[in-house]
């Protein structure tokens, strides 16, 4: 949802194993599911020890709340290592707010929240509540997980259901169920804990993937109308049947729609008027009311307001090009920074964003109706991943395109000219495509000047370098790709030896990526990483070229790394190029990989240009 961003710096981020000591640790957690009426009531019950003052963060508890998921029986003590209650929870000590967000316009989501506190470590807080649902799509997502950080020693999901009521489950890392059956119903027990505590690693799988959970889903459910995940079909048609009925343009936004593609017959030409119109005359706004989070507002709401969340908006949009004569389709699908793959053996609601598919005789377009980048721009957070399109008896799976090499190409062309003593001045034309596209992109249209030049300084100039002037330049319209160019002094690229000099090679950014001994998670590449450089070093009047490194040309599977050294008469210029292709790369395989990586840092790290006295 490109225009609800703030600007995040891209981080790739993962586990691997940490060691003791803890803050705190969960010493159990239980959860109580139970169907009584056709109503899902849930019990959840907490003891977490906390051993230190930064442990102290989970004494401040947050319970989520709606009108749909309403909370009571709040409880809750502090207790010592025997036994001994040190503190009870009052009413008054518990507080409501909304949990509104900045990006949200509307939301009817609230958080009861309390703090446990105790002057002496350790302690031990807790606390519990129950939930209550009418109208649910899930029993529970469940992980025994509060923290990534602290470990959980014992956490129980208990499920009583009565004769007759069907379930699905998926679950992961977790010991299969216990069963006992009786003449009102069956119960499940599942048990679990989680004492491999996870931190951050390069290109890491999405961490839901490597966390123990049980996910539970009825066969067969009502949320606003009746529905089944019998089949991915059912669950299609169900959707289908919220999105009935929601295409009602006012006659005026007809007719506005109808001006504005008078005369052009392409569809595609058609498209992207239509598509600029939307992102010129609307805008992003969470809205998360009862059924917000699965129906989208009518297309009415939208053509008054002229905002909407992903389902509005993408609402919106269909109906306006059903009035220009185009079909689209409704699409659900996971987004993020990192593909979270969808377990196609398991149909459930598991997915996030809302976009638009549109087949053409001669095209295929996709569009994100709450982005402001370019048409037809999918980009790091919806590229290359499964999505569930809607249509009546016949929703399916088609697969989102996947971002080329090309389309995230990262080049630098830098010159380096030497100044007073060992000072150098280098001019950086910067231009980015992919996700430093995107995240320029944004920072460029949502920030002032001063906030900026402060972002793109921290974050995209060049380590070791201080800049005299920035120029971040805007995109064309429906341009991937920006450029930044800035001036920049340094006195580490060029060393004064007598008679010679020594340049160094500046290198590529690359992950920090752990040694294979280190390394406890498979690595997951969800798109290319393609940079390629051109450097010029101007030689001082009086030098002349030395010896250079040899050219070098690797190809792995992997990816692929070039370095070839250009000597002119008052310079040399170094042409690079470093490509890591996308795929799932496993442990057995992680010593290759890291193998390739570590060559190419080496060489870069090792790598020196020298000019000598003519």
């Amino acid at each position: 949802m490109y225009r609800i961003l703030i600007l995040i710096i891209p981080v790739l981020t993962g586990i691997q194993i940490i060691a003791q000591p803890y803050d705190a640790e969960l010493l159990y957690y239980e959860t109580k599911i139970s169907i009584r009426n056709g109503k899902l009531f849930r019990e959840r019950s907490f003891e977490v020890r906390i051993n230190n003052r930064a442990g102290e963060k989970f004494t401040r508890i947050s319970i989520p709340f709606s009108k749909l998921n309403k909370v009571s029986n709040v409880n809750g003590y502090i207790r010592d290592e025997q036994g001994n209650i040190l503190k009870k929870l009052k009413k008054t000590d518990i507080t409501v707010r909304s949990a509104i967000s900045d990006y949200s316009f509307y939301k009817d989501e609230y958080l009861k929240e309390f703090t446990l506190k105790h002057n002496f470590y350790p302690y031990i807080v807790c606390y519990s509540y129950e939930e209550q649902q009418k109208e649910f799509l899930y029993l529970d997502y469940w992980t025994p997980v509060i923290d990534i950080k602290i470990p959980t020693y014992l956490a129980k999901l208990k499920i009583e259901l009565p004769s007759g009521y069907r379930i699905n489950y998926r679950s992961r890392f977790v010991t299969d169920f216990e069963s006992d059956t009786s003449e009102f119903g069956i119960t499940y027990t599942w048990s679990a804990s989680y004492e491999d505590i996870v931190a951050d690693a390069a290109y890491s799988p999405p961490l839901e993937t490597l966390l123990p959970s049980v996910v539970v889903v009825p066969e067969n459910f009502r949320y606003e109308k009746k529905g089944s995940f019998s089949s991915w079909g059912s669950f299609g048609d169900w959707q289908y049947d919220l999105l009935e009925s929601l295409s009602d343009l006012p006659d005026i936004e007809k007719k506005k729609i109808t001006t504005l593609i008078m005369g052009v017959e392409d569809p595609h030409d058609r498209m992207k008027i239509l598509y600029q119109y939307l992102q010129d005359e609307t805008r992003y706004i969470n809205i998360s009311i009862e059924t917000g989070g699965i129906k989208p507002y009518p297309a009415s709401y939208v053509a008054k307001n002229k905002y909407g969340d992903c389902k509005a908006l993408s609402n919106y949009f269909r109906s306006v090009l059903e009035v220009a004569g185009i079909d689209s389709w409704y699409t659900k699908v996971y987004a993020g920074e990192s593909i979270r793959p969808v377990d196609k053996s398991f149909p459930s609601q598991q997915f996030n964003h809302i976009i638009l598919y549109i087949p053409l005789e001669e095209d295929t377009v996709w569009l994100d109706c709450t982005s402001d980048g370019p048409f037809g721009y999918l980009g790091t957070f919806t590229q290359n991943r499964d999505a569930f399109v809607i249509e009546r008896q016949n929703s399916r799976f088609i697969h989102t395109p996947a971002l080329k090499e090309q389309e995230v190409l990262e080049s630098r062309r830098i010159s380096f000219t030497p100044a007073a003593g060992n000072e150098v001045l280098a001019d950086f034309h910067n231009t980015y495509r992919g996700d430093n596209f995107e995240s320029l992109f944004h920072l460029n249209h949502s920030a002032n000047k001063f906030d900026q030049r402060k972002i793109v300084h921290k974050y995209f100039t060049e380590e070791g370098f201080e800049p005299i002037d920035i120029n971040l330049n805007s995109a064309p319209r429906d341009s991937a790709k920006l450029s930044l160019q800035y001036t920049a002094r340094s006195n580490s690229i060029y060393k004064y030896f007598g008679n010679e000099i020594l340049m160094g090679i500046l290198p590529f950014k690359m992950p920090d990526f752990e040694t294979p001994d280190k390394r406890k998670v498979p690595v997951q590449i969800d798109f290319p990483v393609s940079k390629s450089d051109t450097l010029v070093y101007r030689i001082p009047a009086g030098f002349k070229a030395a010896s250079l490194p040899p050219n070098i040309n690797l190809e792995e599977i992997y990816g692929t790394y070039t370095a070839e050294f250009q000597p002119e008469s008052d310079s040399i210029t170094v042409l690079k190029k470093y490509v890591l292709r996308p795929g799932n790369y496993s442990l057995a395989e992680y010593p290759e990989f890291y193998r390739f990586i570590n060559a190419i840092r080496e060489y870069e790290g090792k790598s020196y240009l020298t000019a000598t006295k003519k």
